[in-house]
């Protein structure tokens, strides 16, 4: 296998996309569902991109289909158990203030909701991370024995990271939710 400059910026690129979600997961970050929400629809619009313009060159078979389907399959249930286990705290006022002095006011010029938490999964969260990435090499290094080489397009590993920071957001997003209710029922 000869390397080429495609292979070495496609790993520069995935590590340093891991090493940024791997801080992410050990600092506190303040929850913010619309904000969350843009990094897994950039993923997805680069990766389904990526996979269109790169079609000429890469057939999807059957094969590969079913390992992608595979793929987010185990990428949403990481997601999901990263959103359950992740911890959450109340923001302080400090840094409540300085994190809304730089958000942008909503489309319409009219004012965000306030926001009260932030959150993180530490090491726990690196730990799925190490599985997810040892999942998607074997299933890239399986794929390669099969000849399903679409599985190893930078396009299909933006869309695993895509699917599985959308399970992370939604069960976070559901959970803040959930905990809101009930402080409000206590409340009463």
């Amino acid at each position: 296998m000869t390397l080429n400059l495609q292979y070495i910026l496609d790993a520069v690129l995935g590590v340093a996309v891991i090493a940024w979600i791997c801080y992410r997961q050990m600092t506190w970050r303040v929850v913010d569902p619309a904000r969350m929400w843009r990094g897994p629809l950039i993923f997805a619009i680069i990766g389904a991109g990526i996979i269109v313009t790169g079609s000429k060159t890469i057939t999807l078979g059957a094969t590969d289909i079913a390992l992608l389907a595979l793929e987010l399959v185990v990428s949403l249930g990481v997601g999901a158990t990263m959103g359950a286990i992740a911890h959450f705290r109340l923001l302080s006022p400090e840094r409540a203030a300085a994190y809304e002095a730089k958000r942008r006011p909503g489309r319409n010029g009219e004012a965000l909701p306030a926001l009260e938490y932030e959150s993180r999964t530490s090491w726990v969260g690196v730990a799925l991370w190490i599985v997810l990435i040892a999942v998607r090499v074997g299933i890239e290094i399986f794929a390669r024995h099969l000849g399903a080489e679409a599985t190893a397009s930078t396009g299909v590993i933006l869309l695993v990271l895509a699917a599985n920071r959308a399970a992370r957001t939604g069960v976070l997003a559901w959970r803040l939710e959930q905990h809101r209710q009930s402080v409000a029922a206590l409340a009463r």
